[in-house]
């Protein structure tokens, strides 16, 4: 999404320091921050914890040379609308 991590730590609102130790493996990351980033990127805790390779990209265009925190929560909000309903499709499938 090429995100600057100031527009992720903005997001997340955190510290752009604690971004950055999480990232570097310095500080966990909390439940609460693992959700939100998954929400985000659409994408499993599984896949964003390097324990599965099951990806989904998604398809969507952004018409704004510049992203805001609003945007990304946006995006966000679709995303886990996307993951609830492909979760209730593969229950349905069962």
């Amino acid at each position: 999404m090429n995100l600057t991590p100031q527009a992720l730590s903005s997001y997340l609102e955190i510290p752009l320091e604690d971004l950055l130790d999480m990232e570097n493996g310095k500080k966990n990351i909390t439940l609460s921050i693992l959700n939100q980033l998954c929400s985000l990127f659409r994408c499993s805790e599984s896949y964003l914890l390097c324990r599965s390779d099951e990806f989904d990209p998604a398809a969507f265009a952004l018409r704004s040379s510049s992203i805001e925190v609003d945007d990304l929560q946006g995006i966000a909000g679709m995303n886990r609308i996307y993951l609830n309903m492909k979760y209730l499709n593969n229950k349905m499938d069962d």
